[in-house]
């Protein structure tokens, strides 16, 4: 009898063990198929985890783009890529902060996709609390330069202080110009090398262009 009570208890605390939860970010169709250059922050919003209150509770995120939407990432310089949660709450100022946390990109298939890193972690006065992902490099990355992503993934364990969840935020950073991500279904994405030799040789053309036509205009000169 001990043994069956013991095993009952062991499975309700399982759900709340490695709980996993999708929150998906839903992606404005206008910003499809359109590449959008760096520096600078592109964020997205989700109400899914809107109504939990915060236990302490360990949980293991994917953060994913809905409508099997991906994220096409161009880094020139991984090292200057973030990638960050930011988790409205309730309290109304500092909300504190969320326990030790790692997190890693997913790749087109939902599987990891580099190497796992530990996340940075902030709490803010507007009542937010923070994780991101910022420790990206080359090696990490495998040597990517153009990458298609399905989501970020992070295990963390929330402040433990009743305060209940009223938004999401995921955010991507580029502080490079040469950065950027393009959003769309793997059918809508070109192949990435295609879209590599468009990016880099419409400046090439243009300058091209231009030394023609001083060329031009130096022959013509009298």
């Amino acid at each position: 009898m001990w043994r069956s009570i013991l095993l009952l208890g062991i499975l309700i605390a399982l759900p709340a063990i490695g709980r996993c939860d999708t929150v998906e970010f839903t992606v404005n169709p206008a910003s499809t198929g359109t590449f959008i250059q760096g520096p600078g922050n592109i964020d997205l919003f989700s109400s899914a985890l809107n109504g939990t209150v915060l236990a302490g509770q360990s949980i293991s995120l994917d953060l994913l783009f809905s409508n099997d939407v991906l994220a096409r990432l161009f880094l020139s310089d991984p090292s200057s890529f973030g990638a960050e949660l930011s988790i409205h709450t309730s309290a109304g100022t500092f909300p504190g902060f969320s326990g030790p946390t790692t997190g890693y990109l997913l790749d087109s298939n939902g599987s990891q996709f580099g190497g796992t890193q530990d996340a940075g972690r902030a709490e803010g006065q507007d009542g937010t609390f923070d994780m991101g992902l910022v420790s990206f490099t080359s090696g990490k990355l495998a040597g990517a330069q153009t990458m298609d992503i399905s989501g970020v993934h992070f295990d963390t364990s929330f402040p433990n202080n009743g305060f209940v969840i009223t938004d999401a935020q995921f955010r991507f950073t580029f502080n490079s110009a040469d950065d950027g991500v393009e959003f769309g279904t793997a059918k809508q994405l070109p192949e990435p090398s295609s879209l590599w030799l468009i990016l880099i040789g419409t400046p090439m053309i243009a300058a091209v262009v231009r030394r023609s036509r001083r060329k031009m205009l130096a022959v013509n000169l009298p």
